[in-house]
């Protein structure tokens, strides 16, 4: 049939295979059905008789031998690449059922699973004899193609090649057998340039006409010109192949035989490219086989012609004469008479139907030749076509094989191209037509989801086999497809190999004999690796056996093939040298991934897949379903498929991993102390936890959960805890308590290591890089969260407790087993950084938890178990240094980003040293550095702090960059040259400085780094002066209270010098301020801030303005006034309404300072005396002295509008920290200074005032006139 042979396919040519999404839905196969065997023997072979076996009440395992059923199968894929997942536990090991008896039975020829599901079943044969290995494997698919034929009645098989036939007993199950070798007759030479054409003579094995005869077949061979040759038996070739009967069938000049069927035991019918049929009949005569040959009495066809005309050119079509030959099954005969089966002879477009006695003796008649072309064309198209639609053949569509079904109708296998076809790849359908001797009708339409390129290579054309049911199989030169022929359904499997360089041979031809109904259909296939496959399938025979789709409908049921694929790739896939097939699945799938990967996972978990082998050793059981796991995830991520997997499920496939790891570790746990002492803690918590589920009654419940109970892993080790807790708060001996909690760290520890050990290992198989978590996990449930923190201080307090107890006697060992009591506290210790560790990661992970879920929302679990985290990781760490375990506490700083710990660890004496704070400087960065500055800031050490190594320079900059610490920042600028920001930052200090001398100093630093940073030309840059105006103007306030602490200092006398600062306020508030008796809120006031000033406290410029205006300005002090309106015009960043109240306040003071009702009641006055008393007066010395300053004309008042518009809000904006009692007070003693303003005015305030204006301006007399000089300083 096929080509095949060991060389790989040339590059350029190679057939690939493509399967697109079906559109159909559920699967057809369902109903009652029959189990299969792994390989179905033929009629010849004896089966094994099946055994049951029993493994007793403690070992009891489900049977996985499961029934080929009714359920859907994973959708065909598309083939681009061979992909394997590698797993140490191969795909082939069967221990249950027929398969491991067989195994056991047969040997190295024993038939091998490859795949079954509850449809089908496919197993595989190796042990091929010698010589046909070497006929295949000297084969070349282009220029020595090779074809087989299989018997599936006399269990022998033919490889037919250029020159010789080899037969050989297929179905024996030895480990070796006999091969026979016949010569061939010659072919003819083809014209140049045909290479479609069957370049091989065709054979067929010769039966005994006696089905009761178990005698050798024959053989009967024809070449393609038409010469024959007969050998009587295959045992001929053992001592002379040559003896054979020949005869040369009657063919024309150019006409070729193109098949050769056997219709019966005796007659064999060959078509040619004319369009004719021979019978070849074989006859018993005298004890001797005689061989005669006859044409099937019919008219030449126009295809003949069109052939002969054709070839005579040497331009050979390939599709000319009969295509193929399909005979019907043979029906039960009365009496076991044979009578006659009907042929078809199909054509390019026509098909000519025969009905042909079996014993070929004549007889035959020509029943029909109809136009079928014309009904495959409506079959496809769904629609009547008329004769224009058959001429074009817009769909180019082709007749590619035929066969018929079991009920008589003409099945044939068509390729095709739509919509959905991919370039250059064909797609195919199976047609099924009545053909009646008046009319053609369509019965019948399959299309398949599977589609192939097409093959140049020769026989390698695709065929059709349809057996005694309702299964047809369509074997591709590298792929087999399965697919029922029930109306309505959607089953279709395609199996392709998995190397390039693999082809199917040829498979078994129909049977001649008359076969029940089956509710099997087997085929078997040979193959060019070489192997023999056997597929079974059960099928039903009416659509009413179908299942109806389960809930969920259709998608559940794509997700269950899919399911179905994944387990078939995990199961039978795993080996690549060993299973032919390929397990591909394509990125256009169909199906639910995530539910498919997910319930495989499950029942791996589980162990309840119908593929899980039984292995009683429970420690290879628990590997090889940790194998299983291992190549899920390898098989999703070589298929190209882990992208489509959400997050959620990649976790949860890693969950059922990790957690088969961690049983293998506890089950090595259980199974030492079982065997040792007989006693453990572990095993006391799952029969706990077994026993709380009801489960494990009437079996070993410690197998069983291991067996099918791992998923339940966390739920054990919270229970092993909580039996550990009950003995440590018992009143149990020191030595039953240690020993009880031993075990019990010995048991988390043992399962966390595996699970992490799988977590390092595998994160990139299962893509886990988010750090979202979007189900819960398994290992921090808020139970075992407590259990491990339990875990860890119980071993603590078990080990101080220890150290009271005993004292000087700690050398009595911990426990009751060989060791010292040093070796036992070490490895306690040692139990202590392992949960310790363990903890830590399981806190974050319920912190990613609830990250995931409940987003920034902060809910009341997770504000407790970050409260927790951050508690107890400080703890454990040092509580680890405290045992002795410096490098793990060390070790879980650095994994768990605990750099507070780790920056107290590393600068303490006993155990950190600065070589590795520079390198956790180096590894960590900010992360480390930002919490080793805020250690040395609280712990004073600032010089180390400002003085590091120049590369961490940097990250000191960063640091004082990001946080409040200006105070020191300025000194890192300046030793980096920043002198612009080191300017910035130093007025920033000066601002908040509350001492007036550091202020000082910080404002003439800022001033000195500006200063620095400029030249004679960049200095009269406009933004320079502005920055240096704003620091002088903060520099003269601050000399203005340097000024007013000299003068109040000056005021003291000796004794009142030693005084307290808040005394001296009240001497000095009495002692300047004498007219605020009537103000006594303004009074103590004026106190307060005398008291801040002989503080050293640095005065803000409201307060600099009272002090200024509070007191009696004369004599010396005349100028105050108007050094209080410069200190409120350097006061730029003061608020508009608070500065006005200042202003107000400077004025109204100014004006109350002076008696205007005496000297407007004065009595015979002159006018050098009346200017004279005007010119003394606080009002003009202000004025005086103010206009030798820059000031606006708004920030000059008349007496009407000088009354202070202070509000109480406009009082606690500046004293936040006064209390309202306070800020009622000081307005009332501003209502009494705008009370007196108002009795100035009544005083004629307003004309004295005018007057003194203008004498300022006929001419100011010396400063020392108008009263000296003012406090401010410039």
């Amino acid at each position: 049939m096929f080509s095949g042979g060991a060389t790989g396919t040339p590059s350029g040519a190679r057939t690939t295979r493509r399967s697109t999404r079906a559109a159909r839905a559920a699967s057809a196969l369902s109903g009652a059905s029959t189990p299969l065997a792994a390989s179905p023997p033929p009629a010849s072979t004896a089966t094994p008789a099946q055994t049951q076996r029993t493994l007793g009440a403690n070992l009891a395992v489900a049977s996985n031998k499961a029934p080929l059923s009714a359920a859907a199968s994973p959708a065909p894929s598309r083939r681009t690449r061979s992909v394997a997942a590698v797993s140490d536990a191969g795909s082939a090991m069967v221990v249950d059922g027929d398969e491991g008896q067989q195994q056991q039975a047969g040997g190295k020829d024993s038939d091998r699973l490859l795949v079954r599901d509850e449809s089908y079943a496919i197993a595989e044969r190796k042990g091929l004899p010698v010589e046909v290995q070497q006929a295949i494997a000297a084969s070349d698919p282009y220029t020595l193609p090779v074809k087989a034929v299989l018997d599936p009645v006399t269990g022998f098989a033919l490889l037919v090649t250029s020159e010789h036939c080899f037969v050989w007993n297929w179905a024996s199950r030895v480990g070796s057998t006999t091969t026979y070798v016949f010569p061939l007759p010659p072919q003819a030479p083809f014209p140049p340039g045909v290479t479609a054409y069957s370049p091989l003579s065709f054979a067929s094995l010769v039966p005994s006409p006696s089905q009761t005869t178990q005698r050798e077949p024959g053989l009967l061979a024809v070449s393609n010109t038409g010469t024959v040759r007969f050998w009587e038996s295959i045992s001929l070739s053992l001592a002379g192949a040559d003896r054979f009967k020949a005869l040369s069938l009657p063919v024309a000049e150019g006409e070729l035989v193109r098949s050769l069927v056997l219709l019966s035991p005796t007659t064999y019918l060959a078509s040619t490219s004319q369009s004719r049929i021979f019978a070849l009949s074989v006859v018993s005569q005298g004890g001797r086989a005689t061989l005669s040959a006859r044409t099937l009495e019919r008219a030449v066809g126009w295809a003949g012609s069109v052939w002969s005309a054709v070839f005579g050119t040497k331009a050979v079509d390939p599709r000319a004469g009969i295509l193929a030959l399909a005979l019907a099954p043979p029906a039960p005969a009365p009496g076991g008479a044979e009578g006659e089966r009907r042929v078809f002879a199909v054509q390019e477009k026509s098909a000519q139907v025969w009905e042909v006695p079996a014993r070929g003796e004549g007889g035959e008649r020509l029943v029909a030749e109809q136009d079928v072309f014309h009904a495959v064309l409506e079959a496809i198209a769904g629609e009547k076509v008329g004769n224009e639609q058959w001429a074009m053949n817009e769909g180019r569509v082709e007749i590619v094989d035929a066969a018929v079904t079991a009920s008589g109708n003409l099945a044939l296998l068509v390729s095709h191209v739509h919509e959905g076809t991919a370039d250059e790849y064909r797609s195919f359908a199976v047609v099924q037509l009545d053909v009646a001797h008046d009319a053609v009708t369509p019965v019948g339409l399959t299309l398949l989801a599977y589609q192939s390129r097409p093959d140049p290579r020769p026989l390698s054309s695709p065929r059709l086999h349809i057996g005694a049911g309702e299964v047809a199989f369509v074997a591709f030169p590298d792929a087999l497809v399965i697919t029922s022929l029930v109306a309505d359904a959607s089953f279709e499997e395609a199996f392709p190999l998995r190397q390039n360089s693999t082809r199917f041979l040829g498979l078994s031809m129909p049977s001649y004999l008359y076969s029940p109904p089956s509710s099997t259909e087997t085929l078997s296939l040979l193959t060019s690796s070489p192997s023999l496959l056997t597929v079974s399938v059960s099928a039903p025979h009416h659509p009413g056996q179908r299942v109806a789709p389960s809930a969920g409908g259709l998608e559940a049921l794509k997700t269950h093939r899919l399911k179905t694929r994944l387990e078939q790739a995990i199961f039978y896939g795993t080996r690549e040298a060993e299973n032919p097939l390929a397990f591909d699945i394509q990125p256009d799938f169909e199906g639910d991934l995530a539910k498919a990967a997910t319930a495989v996972s499950a029942d791996i978990l589980a162990s309840s897949s119908s593929n899980m082998p039984l292995i009683l050793d429970l420690r290879a059981q628990l590997a090889d379903r940790v194998h299983r796991a291992k190549a899920l995830i390898e098989y999703i991520n070589a298929n190209g498929l882990l992208s489509k997997l959400p997050q959620a499920a990649r976790k949860q496939l890693s969950w059922d991993a990790e957690r088969l790891q961690a049983a293998v570790a506890l089950w090595a746990h259980v199974n030492a102390r079982i065997g040792a002492s007989g006693q453990s803690i572990l095993a006391d918590a799952i029969l706990t936890f077994m026993d709380e589920v009801g489960e494990g009654f009437g079996e070993d419940p410690l197998r069983l959960f291991f067996r099918t109970k791992v998923a339940s892993a966390g739920n054990v080790l919270e229970e092993v805890a909580k039996q550990a807790k009950a003995v440590v708060d018992s009143s149990a001996s020191a030595e039953g308590k240690t020993e009880k909690l031993f075990e019990a760290n010995q048991v988390i520890l043992s399962a966390f290591k595996a699970v992490a050990r799988h977590r390092v290992d595998t994160a990139t198989h299962y893509g886990l890089f988010s750090p979202a978590e979007p189900t819960e996990p398994w290992s921090s449930r808020p139970v075992l969260l407590e259990a491990l923190q339990w875990h860890f201080d119980a071993t603590d307090a078990l080990l101080r407790e220890r150290v009271r107890e005993l004292g000087a006697q700690q050398q009595q060992p911990l426990l009751s087993r060989k060791g010292s009591a040093q070796a036992d506290a070490e490895e306690l210790r040692s139990h202590m950084a392992g949960v310790a560790e363990f903890a830590f990661s399981a806190f974050e992970e319920r912190l990613r938890f609830l990250k995931t879920v409940n987003g920034d929302a902060t809910t009341p679990e997770s504000r407790l178990v970050i409260e927790r985290y951050y508690a107890i990781r400080p703890r454990f760490i040092r509580t680890l240094v405290a045992v002795g375990k410096v490098s793990a506490a060390f070790e879980l700083g650095e994994r768990h980003g605990d750099f507070e710990s780790l920056v107290r660890l590393a600068n303490d004496p006993a155990h950190g040293s600065s070589a590795r704070i520079s390198a956790y400087l180096d590894r960590y960065g900010r992360e480390f550095a930002f919490p080793l500055y805020e250690y040395y800031l609280a712990e004073r050490k600032l010089r180390t702090l400002l003085e590091p190594a120049e590369k961490h320079r940097a990250l000191l900059t960063e640091f004082l960059d990001s946080t409040d610490n200006d105070e020191l920042a300025w000194v890192n600028d300046i030793a980096i040259g920043r002198l612009a920001h080191a300017t910035d930052v130093l007025f920033t200090v000066a601002e908040k400085e509350q001492h007036v001398a550091q202020k000082k100093i910080m404002l003439s630093l800022s001033k000195l780094a500006q200063v620095a940073q400029v030249d004679s030309q960049t200095i009269e840059d406009v933004q320079v002066q502005q920055t240096l105006e704003t620091i002088d103007d903060n520099l003269d306030l601050v000399n203005t209270q340097d000024g007013l602490l000299a003068l109040f200092e000056s005021l003291l006398s000796g004794t009142e010098a030693r005084l307290s600062a808040a005394e001296q306020g009240e001497v000095i508030a009495a002692r300047v301020a004498p007219a605020l008796e009537d103000r006594p809120a303004l009074a103590q006031h004026l106190a307060k801030l005398a008291v801040r000033l002989f503080e050293g406290q640095a005065l803000s410029a409201e307060d600099l303005i009272d002090l200024l205006t509070l007191k009696h300005n004369a004599g010396d002090q005349a100028g105050d006034f108007a050094a209080a309106l410069d200190v409120l015009v350097r006061a730029k960043n003061l608020p508009a309404e608070r500065r006005q109240v200042a202003l107000e306040s400077i004025w109204r003071r100014v004006f109350i300072q002076d008696d205007w009702a005496s000297l407007k009641s004065a009595v015979g006055v002159s006018d050098e005396e009346m200017a004279q008393a005007l010119r003394s007066t606080a009002y003009y010395a202000t004025l005086a002295a103010a206009s030798r300053s820059d000031h606006q004309p708004s920030d000059f008042l008349q007496p009407s509008q000088a009354f202070s518009t202070a509000t109480p809000t406009s009082l606690s904006a500046r004293s936040p920290d006064l209390p309202q009692p306070a800020v009622t007070l000081l307005l009332n003693d501003v209502e009494q200074e705008n009370r007196l303003l108002s009795e100035c005015v009544q005083n004629g305030l307003e004309a004295f005032a005018r007057e003194i204006a203008r004498l300022l301006e006929e001419g100011t007399p010396d400063e020392e006139e108008l009263g000296g000089e003012a406090v401010m300083v410039e």
